[in-house]
């Protein structure tokens, strides 16, 4: 029996009329779907790409809005600051933003040196001890102090110093310590200077202290500061600001003149 023509020959190939024909796919099929296959793996790395690339576009865009949303907020005085204080005892807030605390009539004075100073009185009381004491007042005694404002009206530095003194009534100071409480010409009779000693509280206005040789400290042009003086004897814990001044009485700054009230605010 004759061969089947139809299995003669290498498989999947086959002889009619001595040409040869093969039954696979067309060439240009295969490469059909070879370049579909190409494009379908082209459009999966595509869609790969375009996930994180999507996405970074969009934190881009938030992160757009919040810089316009912050510096909207920042320009229209929302935002919290930061800010500093100088001279010693503290607070955090910069002299030129915040308000200075409400005060009497000030007065200015001067050095023959030509050092100007303007103090302007606050207020006045009792507390503790003063920074500098480490004694503790007798029963039903207190020592008082006086706030006021020390400002600096030049447009040069100068030495931080304390023109204002604090004056008592003097039959509120404890008997012994009346000894140490002097009266002073252009004051009423009835007040006295006792020792007192005086501090910078913080600043309120324009620069921080500037350091100088041995300790000594600078106040730079136009800045203000509150400062406490307190004085260093017991005196009645019943006395009120009503009983106390501050006055500028010493002759580095009076001259020859007559010593000088800042006076309370009404």
């Amino acid at each position: 029996m004759d061969p089947d023509p139809f299995t003669t020959g290498p498989l999947g190939a086959r002889e009619t009329s001595g040409v040869e024909v093969r039954l696979g796919a067309p060439p240009q099929a295969g490469r059909r779907r070879r370049g579909s296959r190409r494009a379908r793996g082209t459009r999966r790395r595509a869609d790969r790409r375009g996930g994180p690339v999507a996405a970074g576009m969009l934190a881009l865009a938030v992160l757009a809005v919040v810089a316009i949303v912050l510096a909207s907020l920042a320009v229209a005085g929302l935002l919290p600051s930061r800010r500093s204080d100088g001279g010693k005892g503290g607070g955090t807030v910069r002299a030129a933003d915040a308000p200075l605390p409400r005060s009497g009539t000030g007065i200015e004075v001067g050095t023959a040196d030509g050092a100007r100073y303007r103090i302007a009185a606050v207020t006045g009381g009792v507390g503790g001890p003063p920074e500098t004491s480490s004694q503790s007042p007798p029963s039903r005694t207190a020592f008082a102090y006086v706030e006021y404002i020390l400002t600096n009206p030049t447009k040069g530095r100068v030495l931080l110093d304390f023109p204002g003194d604090v004056f008592v009534r003097r039959a509120l100071v404890t008997p012994r310590a009346r000894g140490r409480c002097m009266p002073q010409a252009g004051v009423p009779e009835n007040l006295c200077t006792p020792p007192t000693t005086s501090e910078v509280v913080r600043r309120l206005a324009g620069g921080e202290l500037i350091p100088g040789n041995g300790g000594a400290r600078y106040m730079p042009p136009g800045a203000s500061y509150l400062v406490r003086a307190t004085v260093d004897v017991p005196v009645a814990r019943a006395l009120t600001r009503k009983d106390m001044r501050l006055y500028v009485w010493r002759q580095l700054y009076m001259a020859d003149r007559l010593a000088e009230q800042a006076p309370f605010p009404r």
